[in-house]
């Protein structure tokens, strides 16, 4: 199967699949609610692709991959999941799990009917 070039909002700084990690783990940003915006609510998560870290308030974390809130889910989609349907479709197992706190954006990552746009 042919790879697919990374999104625009990935940095070349992806990690390999070929890399031998076990888990990988990437962070979603999600945006701003139109409630919390009109609500006066301010971002306070910095993703930076490059460096692959996350800034809130003064504490950095560093992940594998980080998505922006503009991300598609498709283009989310397209950056994670041919490395695991390829060890997958090899014999290997593979899990995508979403973890995160109520209104964190599971489900619309995840993919839900609920949040099909028309």
């Amino acid at each position: 199967a042919a790879s697919l070039p990374p999104p625009p909002f990935l940095v070349n700084k992806m990690i390999s699949p070929n890399d031998g990690a076990q888990v990988r783990v990437g962070v979603r940003i999600r945006p701003l609610t139109p409630k919390e915006s009109s609500e006066g609510g301010k971002a306070v998560v910095d993703g930076n692709a490059f460096d692959r870290t996350v800034t809130i308030s003064n504490r950095k974390f560093t992940y594998d991959q980080i998505f922006h809130p503009n991300v598609t889910n498709p283009d989310l989609y397209r950056s994670v999941s041919p490395p695991l349907l390829n060890a997958f479709l090899n014999g290997y197992n593979a899990t995508v799990l979403a973890y995160g706190q109520t209104s964190s954006g599971k489900t619309f990552t995840m993919g839900s009917e609920a949040h099909e746009e028309n």
